[in-house]
């Protein structure tokens, strides 16, 4: 087990909390150091080149003959079961609360991190088409704007890379010069960002790909497996390094993450998409090396805690707007200055007096506390035996297909 790594999926999750939803209050801009929580493309990658990472640690047996194979129908159902309804939850909590909004069809135009948000109304067929794609988990393929709970994107993206992970993964372990194939995924990565910088290509349509496209995203997930492939092959003397330069390599990275933050945000717009499509992916790699170095001889309850924590990372991903659009109503309504009880009688009076209640950030802790608890529990009391009954499920109707195909299979000799 590599506990470093539970905690690192943890620690992007909360990030990505920051990146979502800090920018709503105004107060923030004020903090310190706030421009380091608006390079949320890059924890994103970072969550990619994981997943492929741990994705080829637990997932990838090794055979008698040396050779690696995915088991692929318990590899798709663990995967489908472990995602799907995370997604599906907050795809309807999103439903519902977008049901009380004055405006539940206005999205965002898909535009640089710091460009002016253009804003965008669905028709009825967008809203059909987009309800559609959220239930198959397809959304991300949508590169003109992001609907009903935003982040749900990565979720899409996760599910595309789950059903080539079988095919491309013992591949790409097998490789036997993996540094040149992790450049290669490097370069192959930084091309479409690449091609839209020096074309000038920085419309609606071009970014929305750029940022969400399953196959543009695929090799920073594949570099993760390739990652994987390095890190087993010299596990002991990169923990080695790490552990004994583990303050100043961690140093280097924060120093280099904060300036790279600082740069996404306040430099021309042809390193924004840069930086946010593969340019620094050497430097998410390293973080995954020191995660996967650190505390692999923790205690066995302090195991437990990561793995508690590193599960909640996909809930707390899921419910962070959802939780954030409901905390958000709820402290307006209590900024309103009439009485809730009347609001009963007048209930258009009061939502438009709550629209220009500004949002207090000494709340916001509250909030992130609502997350973290609530993310927990929910992949705890929700998720986990969802998944176990549906995995079941799936199972057993395999297991009775399979059966239902040998009795009607003919004898050897017949189909010989």
């Amino acid at each position: 087990m590599l506990p470093g790594l539970d905690v690192l999926r943890f620690l992007l999750a909360c990030y990505l909390v920051f990146y979502h939803t800090l920018a709503y209050y105004p107060a923030a801009q004020a903090l310190h150091l706030v421009d380091v929580f608006r390079f949320g493309g890059g924890a994103t990658s970072i969550f990619f080149i994981l997943s492929g990472f741990i994705l080829s640690h637990v997932s990838v047996e090794a055979k008698p003959d040396g050779s690696r194979k995915v088991a692929m129908p318990r590899f798709i159902v663990n995967r489908l079961t472990n995602i799907y309804p995370i997604h599906i939850i907050s795809f309807l909590m999103m439903v519902a609360l977008m049901a009380v909004n004055s405006r539940p069809f206005d999205v965002t135009l898909s535009n640089l991190d710091s460009a002016l948000p253009i804003p965008h109304t669905m028709s009825t067929v967008e809203v059909t088409v987009n309800s559609i794609l959220h239930i198959f988990l397809l959304q991300a393929w949508n590169p003109f704007y992001l609907s009903f709970n935003d982040p749900s994107w990565a979720l899409s993206t996760l599910l595309f890379f789950y059903l080539l992970f079988p095919i491309v993964a013992p591949r790409l372990l097998a490789v036997r010069r993996k540094w040149t194939m992790l450049a290669a995924m490097w370069i192959v990565g930084l091309l479409p960002a690449t091609l839209a910088v020096t074309q000038g290509w920085y419309g609606v349509l071009m970014m929305g790909i750029l940022h969400t496209n399953p196959l543009v995203r695929l090799p920073e997930f594949m570099a993760g497996i390739i990652a994987y492939g390095i890190f087993a092959a010299h596990v002991q003397p990169i923990t080695e390094i790490v552990t004994r330069h583990r303050k100043i390599i961690i140093a280097a990275l924060v120093t280099f993450f904060v300036a790279a933050a600082f740069l996404f945000l306040r430099g021309p717009r042809s390193w924004q998409v840069l930086l946010h499509n593969g340019a620094i992916l050497p430097a998410q790699v390293a973080v995954i090396f020191v995660a996967a170095s650190l505390h692999q001889q923790t205690s066995p309850r302090a195991a437990a805690w990561s793995r508690r924590l590193g599960n909640a990372a996909l809930p707390i991903f899921a419910l962070q707007i959802p939780l954030f659009v409901a905390f958000s109503k709820v402290q307006r309504a209590l900024g309103i200055p009439y009485p809730l009880v009347s609001c009963a009688h007048r209930f258009h009076v009061c939502t438009a007096a709550s629209s220009r209640v500004p949002l207090h950030l000494s709340a916001y802790p509250i909030y992130l506390i609502i997350v973290l608890v609530a993310s927990a529990l929910f992949q705890e009391r929700i998720v986990a035996p969802l998944r176990s009954a549906l995995r079941r499920a799936l199972t057993r109707r395999r297991e009775r297909f399979s059966r239902a195909a040998e009795m009607h299979a003919p004898p050897v000799s017949e189909a010989q």
